[in-house]
């Protein structure tokens, strides 16, 4: 069976948590990525922007040519697998850790190291209540919290019944039989179906205003917002956009009010705004990470047009690994519009084959810049009216023209690249 990429966008699993496990079993066998990407930058804002950017990525993509699989747009693979509910390979490590944390206290339970088995299931509760919010999650922490609750029936402990009953509320279809359980446990799984439900008001209010809430699995709606709830232990879920989706434990014994602060999500704000001219380098650097890891691809080629005294440039940079490492840039002057899918080409070929050892840069740095002295790459004799090239520093100048006009001088200076 092949491992699992970087980032794996979850289906909707199977009621029974020993599916989820199972999946989540295969991050153990290792991560693989696949693929190679654009992400393109126009010279201007608005739609003209936006037709340059697309252009730029079709002739990209065209120069790439068939390499297995090849994405055009990797920022918007990435943002559509994000909203699709991709995780990083981390979290579903921590699936399978807190698998591992059940089994282990179940085990000790048969084996009567009743202290032992109780430590480690509440642990395995705890941890897996940040995962309820992904798909699987709730059965994840419902298993822990029902076998949870058949430790503490065990030793009588009041608290028993409230753990029980959450546990069904997450997962309400899971059978629980002799087959599995004692008959103790299923009957007190039973008694807590059948008791009346006596009811509390919860008030749920949110930063930022307006996430979407759920309570143990229930969707009710946009906060702030009343409902009622059995008294008990709950799980309060808030998602909104460009925020990571939160997990809050609340007891509920009287009416209760429950404030929820959602953290911004990075990645997918930045995924969101895209690929923007004259970027901060930090900025840069996550954008193209989290395309990579979301995208689930090897490499991601970034590329940027701008003027080069008075003539139209493109940058572009070959990137990969975590952290991301690129190439060399490379910058191909066109003459007109008609060389664009030249010039892809020639900067293709160029970056294809180098190290990856630089930082991503040439989005941010995609701006008009005076000469340098002496134009020394005007006076190079590899510049002519077919293709030329000339490494000055760290950086690989390129002409290319259609043919139409004469070439324009293009001037990059290796030192002065990433001001």
């Amino acid at each position: 069976m092949p491992p699992l990429p970087r980032f794996a966008a979850f289906a909707i699993w199977s009621k029974r948590i020993l599916i989820a496990g199972a999946i989540v079993s295969l991050v153990s066998q290792g991560a693989r990525a696949d693929g190679i990407g654009v992400i393109a930058a126009g010279g201007a804002a608005g739609a003209g922007g936006n037709a340059e950017r697309s252009a730029v990525a079709a002739a990209l993509t065209e120069a790439i040519g068939a390499r297995g699989r090849v994405v055009g747009d990797a920022v918007g693979e990435a943002r559509a697998q994000l909203a699709a509910g991709a995780v990083p390979v981390s979290t579903l490590a921590r699936f399978r850790r807190v698998r591992a944390m059940i089994d282990e206290g179940w085990r000790a339970y048969l084996r009567v190291q009743i202290d032992f088995a109780q430590s480690r299931l509440s642990a395995a509760r705890a941890e897996a209540e940040s995962l309820v919010a992904l798909p699987g999650g709730a059965e994840l922490y419902g298993d822990a919290a029902l076998r949870l609750g058949a430790v503490l029936l065990h030793r009588r402990i009041a608290d028993a019944p409230a753990v029980l009953a959450l546990a069904i509320a997450l997962d309400p279809a899971r059978p629980i039989t002799l087959a599995e359980f004692s008959p103790d446990v299923v009957e007190a799984v039973e008694a807590v179906r059948a008791a009346p439900a006596a009811m509390q008001r919860l008030h749920v209010a949110t930063t930022p205003a307006g996430a979407m809430i759920s309570v143990d699995g229930k969707p009710l709606g946009r906060a702030p917002i009343d409902t009622q709830v059995t008294r008990g232990q709950h799980l309060v879920v808030a998602r909104a956009p460009l925020h990571r989706a939160t997990v809050q434990g609340v007891l509920v014994d009287s009416a209760a009010v429950v404030e929820v602060a959602l953290e911004r999500d990075d990645d997918a704000a930045r995924l969101a705004a895209g690929a923007v001219p004259a970027m901060a380098a930090a900025a840069e650097q996550a954008l193209v990470g989290a395309a990579l890891e979301l995208a689930d691809l090897d490499e991601v080629v970034v590329a940027a047009v701008g003027e080069r005294r008075g003539g139209p440039a493109l940058s572009v940079q070959r990137c990969g690994g975590s952290p991301v490492r690129c190439t060399v840039p490379v910058e191909v002057g066109y003459g007109d519009h008609a060389g664009l899918a030249a010039a892809a080409r020639v900067a293709w070929q160029a970056v294809q084959g180098g190290a990856l050892g630089e930082s991503p840069g040439v989005i941010g740095h995609n701006q008009e810049r005076p000469a340098p002295s002496g134009c020394r790459l005007c006076r190079s004799p590899l510049v002519w009216s077919g293709i030329g090239a000339v490494v000055i520093g760290a950086v690989v100048a390129i002409v290319v023209t259609s043919g139409a006009k004469p070439p324009p001088i293009v001037l990059v200076d290796g030192h002065d690249f990433g001001r």
